[in-house]
């Protein structure tokens, strides 16, 4: 770490005066852009407009133009999926007069939560506005796309840090976002690492499509059932209605009785049980042979994707709750906070890794089938089900022999084949998404470090992928 003291030489000294602003790494920033002959520029310098959204807190309503905060800017996107508000058309144009709307070449940038992510104002809807914790960036002189891989990058973020104020970030200003130097490349080198941020708005939005499919087709299948039915404080059952396995209130309540009296007598639905079965596979570190072994927590599962990741772990720190061995394609189901719908699948990279006993492991007969299960155990109705056998209100958890006993369709194979494609289709696209993003701001990285083939780009010989490139989004094109 460095110090509270930072020598410069003349040349380095800019408008600031703090030490914290001449700190080495971000001196070391500047000479590297500067032996690649880069030109930097503030925000400020090239956008027609920085600001942000709205200070007034807006009267909400149930349906209208959504209202977007900094919670939807994430992993480089503007994710509007994740949940959000909406106002009257009304308000919106106010709104708009006040340029709290964005237009869809602009960037829009966190201002506080995710501090400094990034992403294109085109990756949410045709029309939306935001409150004041996302800033707008309308570029002018620089490629949008280009401008929110740079400030997604590590080294974007090191300058998003070095110009906030104040010793531990909580929220970035307006002021500070002006000042943040952006390297200005050749127009073509821009284009090339924007264009796999372009492409990978264009994956999303195929993938919103299938999800939009996906759900029609799982609404078929669990037509009538009345899974969102309202909870009662208070709930009166007949001798008959009460399960001698649980005497408490809460499990005993209406809508969980309806919903699985309606499930058990619907000739569509089995239970999971019978479609995959409950993995019992144990790791144990002391026949493991390598000095780390790959580790999955609870918090490595995105549920808005399924996508699962890992980290790295030393053998002789391994947890005590790292002992379920995973083999590709297996489903993991959290037991712990079940209503959060942390539930996704292991890819096959990741076959032999270990998860934590946070999880169930459900493990299909086959690929299409491990996404179809993905697809339905993110029901609501799923959801509903687990909760009913959760114990404890402030940190639910249910024992992991509750999954085989929930209820879902049937469905014959092929139509599961045909529900697990398209969810995997949706996957795949939402993954491609994000590992384009993560190669663009790999591209600026690599361009201040002076290991990107400039020379290439500017020749035309290397060029980013494209739409034709990526199966799903070809069939898509096809279609």
């Amino acid at each position: 770490m460095s110090g509270i003291a930072s020598w410069v030489t003349a040349k380095d000294l800019r408008h600031r005066l703090d030490a914290d602003f001449y700190r080495p790494e971000y001196l070391e920033f500047d000479h590297r852009a500067e032996a690649r002959g880069l030109k930097m520029r503030q925000v400020v310098e090239i956008s027609s407009l920085v600001t942000d959204g709205t200070h007034k807190t807006p009267s909400y309503v149930d349906s209208g133009v959504p209202f977007l905060s900094a919670k939807n800017i994430r992993n480089g996107f503007v994710d509007a999926g994740s949940g959000h508000k909406y106002v009257s058309a009304a308000e919106f144009d106010q709104l708009e007069r006040w340029n709290c709307a964005p237009q869809p070449d602009d960037v829009l940038v966190a201002k506080s939560g995710s501090i400094g992510s990034a992403g294109l104002a085109n990756g949410a809807y045709d029309r939306f506005a935001v409150f004041e914790s996302a800033a707008i960036i309308r570029p002018s002189e620089v490629s949008p796309a280009y401008l929110s891989a740079y400030l997604n990058s590590c080294l974007g973020q090191l300058q998003i840090r070095r110009n906030s104020k104040g010793a531990v970030i909580r929220h970035l200003h307006l002021e500070d976002l002006r000042e943040v130097e952006v390297p200005l490349p050749d127009r073509r080198i821009q284009d090339y690492i924007g264009a796999k941020v372009e492409l990978a708005e264009r994956c999303r939005v195929v993938a919103s499509r299938e999800r939009e499919r996906l759900g029609t087709e799982l609404a078929t299948l669990y037509e009538g059932c009345p899974h969102d039915a309202l909870s009662s404080l208070t709930t009166t059952v007949a001798p008959a209605e009460i399960d001698g396995s649980r005497l408490d209130a809460w499990y005993h309540q209406r809508h969980f009785i309806t919903l699985t009296d309606w499930l058990r007598r619907n000739p569509a639905f089995v239970e999971l049980g019978k479609v995959a079965s409950l993995s019992s596979d144990r790791w144990s570190p002391g026949a493991h042979v390598q000095s780390t072994f790959r580790y999955i927590e609870i918090s490595n599962v995105d549920s808005s994707t399924g996508h699962v990741s890992h980290s790295e772990v030393p053998v002789k720190n391994a947890p005590s709750r790292a002992r379920k061995l995973l083999r590709g394609f297996d489903v993991l189901a959290s037991t712990v906070r079940p209503n959060r719908g942390a539930v996704g699948i292991v890819p096959d990279s990741l076959d032999g890794a270990v998860a934590t006993t946070g999880f169930a492991v459900v493990r299909p007969v086959s690929k299409t089938d491990a996404f179809f299960l993905l697809a339905v155990l993110r029901h609501p109705a799923s959801t509903a089900q687990l909760m009913r056998c959760n114990t404890g209100s402030a940190y639910p958890a249910i024992e992991e022999s509750v999954l085989p006993q929930i209820w879902i369709p049937g469905a014959n194979p092929g139509i599961r084949k045909s529900l697990g494609a398209r969810e995997l289709r949706r996957t795949t696209l939402l993954q491609t998404a994000v590992d384009l993003v993560e190669e663009a701001k790999a591209d600026v990285e690599a361009l201040i470090e002076g290991t990107l083939d400039v020379q290439a780009i500017l020749a035309g010989t290397l060029k980013p992928s494209t739409a034709g490139d990526i199966p799903d989004l070809a069939e898509e094109n096809a279609a």
